[in-house]
């Protein structure tokens, strides 16, 4: 019974503490990291070899391929962790020029947005290059 106790009273404790601050870690909300009030529209990140959209992972050996401009910067992107994550693999994967059995790549956004139940696409491109795949 004293254990039901300490969490009922850890529970209020909580709830009057996330009703007090919330939008501050750990007693954040939703809204603190989409922050969609505002927003009409939405950025997905994108890879493209040809008219195929592929996984970063899928390649190496990036040459002039400008990772610094793989960036979520200045755009409704819910999802940032990825475009670090992709930034973080080119840069990793970097080559001083491209492989014989390089392919042309192209990173980045598909700017979605909904409109009276139609929905609107738009790419801009952040960066290209060559890149090899990995193994095919």
């Amino acid at each position: 019974m004293t254990g039901v106790l300490w969490a009922l009273g850890a529970g209020l404790v909580y709830a009057a503490i996330a009703l007090r601050f919330p939008d501050r870690y750990p007693f954040a909300t939703y809204s603190m990291y989409a922050k969609l009030r505002d927003r009409v529209e939405g950025a997905v990140l994108y890879v493209r070899v040809g008219e195929e959209l592929v996984s970063i992972g899928a390649l190496e050996a990036f040459a002039g391929l400008d990772a610094a401009l793989v960036t979520p910067k200045g755009y409704p992107c819910s999802q940032e962790w990825v475009v670090w994550e992709t930034r973080r693999w080119i840069e990793a994967n970097l080559a001083t020029e491209a492989r014989p059995d390089a392919v042309d790549v192209e990173v980045g956004f598909r700017i979605l947005r909904v409109e009276n139940f139609v929905l609107h696409e738009r790419c801009v491109v952040l960066a290209s290059g060559r890149a090899s795949w990995r193994s095919r």
